[in-house]
């Protein structure tokens, strides 16, 4: 294990539980005094995260090895309203999904959640742990996404049946998408707080939310964008509030993108993340295969690019705003 490295973007598994995230905690603190601070920038995406990492903060012997990440991935933005008053299932789904859902997916749904509320669970786990050093994540725009068969991912309450669609037909609006991406971009604004973002096959819409936020730093996590792209982000971002955090898995399998991406950004704005279940590989003791993930991208990235590692660290404390000077 490189210290050096830190994993600036991984997740809690779909089908976590409170059983799950005790167990990882548990799996960390036998480990403990082998993580430096701010090593695992940990992501909420929906709903029943929350709980999970307030688990997690409240059984850490040193919670301080995580930088928890507040946020609603594209994946689960269908799940959400965003007006003050209640709406019921049908007007909800049937307003944000095209097609509109079936019977029978409407039936796998949960009833819409405030977004207002969830807000402010946000805030109830940043005060209840007196956290200082925390991000707005994963919040982003996917064109691609079409909404599960049983509702949502990690639905351990509705089960696919056997042979039928794992996926429905069905799209989240890229209107309720821009407002979730909106509300958190103005959240991460007003609590001063780098935002871990998704992108897929929405670039140009992305940089257009994001140019109308001041002063926020931008985390580009998987980046997946063209080298074009991702020089229109370099020109108009000012220096220090951009960042490119890659993985392996999806950048370090795309040679020739990871080389000329390489090319495009400046050794200050690179990060290392896995993008994966840290909670499922630690608990499952597959922790080599994790750590194999975050080797395997800083060295595709030092071969093409000389990056040091210490450079990889520095960049990941301005990320998150604690400067190492």
């Amino acid at each position: 294990m490189n210290p050096d490295l830190s994993d600036s973007h991984c997740h809690f598994h779909p089908e976590c539980t409170a059983t799950q995230a005790r167990l990882f905690a548990e799996v960390l603190n036998s480990q403990i005094d082998k993580f430096p601070p701010h090593y695992f920038h940990l992501m909420t995406t929906q709903h029943l995260d929350l709980e999970f990492m307030d688990i997690l903060l409240t059984n850490l012997t040193k919670p301080e090895i995580i930088v928890p990440y507040f946020g609603v991935h594209p994946w689960f933005a269908h799940l959400f309203h965003t007006g003050d008053a209640q709406p019921t299932k049908e007007e909800h789904y049937k307003r944000i999904l095209k097609p509109e859902p079936s019977e029978e997916l409407l039936a796998m749904l949960p009833h819409p959640i405030s977004l207002q509320q969830h807000r402010e669970k946000y805030l109830q786990i940043i005060t209840n742990h007196k956290l200082e050093v925390f991000g707005i994540g994963e919040v982003g725009l996917d064109k691609l996404f079409r909404v599960p068969g049983n509702g949502y991912y990690g639905n351990l309450e509705s089960e696919i049946p056997e042979g039928a669609n794992k996926l429905s037909p069905c799209r989240v609006n890229m209107s309720h998408q821009v407002e979730i991406l909106r509300f958190h971009l103005s959240l991460a604004q007003e609590l001063q707080k780098q935002v871990s973002i998704h992108c897929v096959k929405a670039h140009g819409l992305m940089f257009d939310e994001v140019r109308k936020i001041e002063d926020i730093r931008v985390i580009l996590h998987s980046y997946t964008g063209s080298t074009e792209q991702a020089e229109v982000w370099r020109k108009f971002t000012p220096k220090g509030h951009l960042f490119f955090s890659l993985s392996n898995w999806i950048n370090g399998e795309k040679s020739e993108l990871l080389e000329s991406l390489a090319e495009t950004i400046s050794p200050d704005q690179m990060l290392t993340e896995s993008d994966i279940y840290v909670d499922r590989l630690f608990v499952e003791d597959k922790q080599q295969e994790y750590f194999d993930h975050l080797n395997g991208i800083y060295e595709k990235l030092h071969d093409l690019n000389y990056i040091e590692s210490s450079t990889i660290h520095k960049n990941m404390l301005n990320s998150i705003g604690v400067y190492k000077h």
